[in-house]
């Protein structure tokens, strides 16, 4: 009877047992149903079996694919498939699933503590379960969207710190992330060639994509908007800045990427790039520069808030007041929050933002705010606050606070991983100031995923040092 016992671990029994349940429970169902199945089902399930196994046995391929997939799902929207948004939440599900099968299945529990850090999966899981509960609204559509916009992006977090191989997945992932932006790039300088009715003319919308800034089109690359295309961007110049080595190929790729950047006309990027050559800086050990460059970041910030002064729309909003704002945001803003009564828990999961948008809910100002017409809250900290109240931005800060403390102590450590880390989430949080990217795609997707998997392929080096030491 031993001789005939599997020897296999307990999640792999488990993974294989499931995976056999599925066929039986589709063979069941086939067979009720016939072939009212559309073969497009078939392959979709396909595609997120074949995910799964990807993210457990070849994360490095699976991501480096992930990534371009993810940049190029907008313009193929527009383009080629109207259908094919739904892509990105079945590879998430896929490495939400497959993160599992790490965390619970896996039997020892020395590789869970080293895998994932239990103060990010608590602060996560505080997070998580307040949009769930959702204290300040009910449970609809909205709730649902809203649910799904915010677990995405933070479950891709700890996707990022527990699965296997990270420092390989890194690797593959920084190379695969710069290539894709170089596209993206080149295709926004394209726009810029063509201009603003040949892109109408291919199926983009003034509505949508299609914007100006002082008469001069924002490119947009092969995202929705030009704020999620520079954000993009973004992400790129930070992992040539902390990760690629200097080479001809990356300066080439620098000057792509800064030209993408120049024309999709997003005065934030400016701010974010100063913030990055502090960082820098701070790297090369001029610390008094740093110092210096960072407060130049926050006169620049500073200088956005004047020159925002009279600008009567946003990508969201439209705003008739003509006091000093942030590019018109700020009476939106305080129309979104509502009375300081529902701050502590928030106005409701869904209320307002995107979540709101995509549901058919329109937020609707108050009699005397004239021309107001909110659909979205530009602001990540702000939107939070709609959504989960103060309590929800705690657990938020607590949340950062504990992956800059992870990337502080991996950089003490000498690991370029870790400078990588706190550079996308630079990038992040002052990207949040003037938009909704904690839930934002791809930029909130791929961020924090990377910032995880940069977490966690700097703990991989501790271990490996550890292990190679003399005892």
């Amino acid at each position: 009877m031993r001789a005939l016992r599997l020897p296999l671990p307990g999640y792999d029994l488990a993974l294989r047992g499931g995976a056999g349940l599925f066929v039986l429970l589709a063979a069941y169902v086939s067979v009720k149903m016939g072939a009212q199945i559309g073969f497009g089902l078939v392959l979709v399930l396909a595609f997120f079996a074949a995910c799964v196994l990807g993210f457990l046995l070849a994360p490095h391929w699976t991501v480096a694919l992930m990534i371009p997939i993810f940049a190029f799902i907008p313009a193929a929207k527009v383009l080629v498939a109207p259908k094919i948004g739904p892509l990105k939440d079945v590879m998430t599900l896929a490495a939400i699933l497959a993160t599992l099968a790490v965390l619970v299945l896996e039997p020892s529990r020395e590789r869970r503590r080293i895998l994932a850090d239990r103060w990010v999966l608590l602060a996560v899981g505080l997070l998580l379960g307040l949009y769930v509960v959702n204290v300040g609204g009910g449970h609809g559509i909205a709730w649902a969207q809203g649910v799904r916009l915010a677990a995405e992006p933070l479950l891709l977090l700890v996707a990022g710190l527990a699965l296997t191989k990270p420092g390989r997945t890194l690797r593959y992932a920084t190379v695969s992330f710069v290539a894709t932006a170089c596209v993206a790039a080149l295709y926004g300088l394209y726009q810029q060639y063509v201009g603003k009715w040949a892109l109408v003319g291919m199926g983009y919308s003034f509505t949508t994509q299609v914007r100006s800034y002082n008469s001069h089109l924002r490119s947009f690359g092969t995202f929705d908007d030009p704020f999620a295309y520079a954000a993009f961007l973004l992400f790129a110049i930070a992992i040539l800045l902390f990760w690629t080595r200097r080479s001809v190929l990356a300066a080439g790729c620098g000057f792509v990427l800064f030209a993408g950047l120049a024309v999709s006309f997003v005065r934030t990027a400016a701010l974010i790039t100063v913030a990055l050559a502090g960082l820098w800086l701070a790297r090369k050990g001029f610390a008094s520069s740093s110092v210096l460059v960072m407060a130049a970041a926050i006169a620049s910030s500073g200088a956005i808030l004047i020159t925002g002064a009279g600008a009567t729309q946003t990508t969201s909003y439209q705003a008739g007041s003509t006091s000093l704002t942030l590019n018109g945001r700020t009476s939106a803003w305080r129309t979104a929050l509502g009375p300081p009564s529902g701050w502590p828990f928030g106005r409701g999961v869904g209320k307002v933002g995107t979540a709101a948008f995509r549901s058919n809910y329109k937020l609707v100002a108050s009699a005397t705010a004239t021309n107001a017409n909110a659909k979205a809250v530009d602001s990540g900290y702000l939107a939070t606050i709609a959504d989960v109240g103060l309590v929800g931005l705690a657990v938020l800060v607590g949340l950062i606070v504990r992956l800059v403390k992870l990337g502080r102590a991996g950089i003490r450590r000498g690991h370029k991983s870790s400078w990588l880390a706190v550079a996308l989430l630079v990038v992040l949080l002052l990207d949040a100031v003037t938009r909704s990217s904690f839930t934002g795609f791809p930029t909130a997707f791929l961020g924090l995923f990377l910032v995880g998997t940069a977490l966690a392929a700097s703990a991989e080096a501790d271990r490996a040092a550890a292990a190679a030491a003399p005892r």
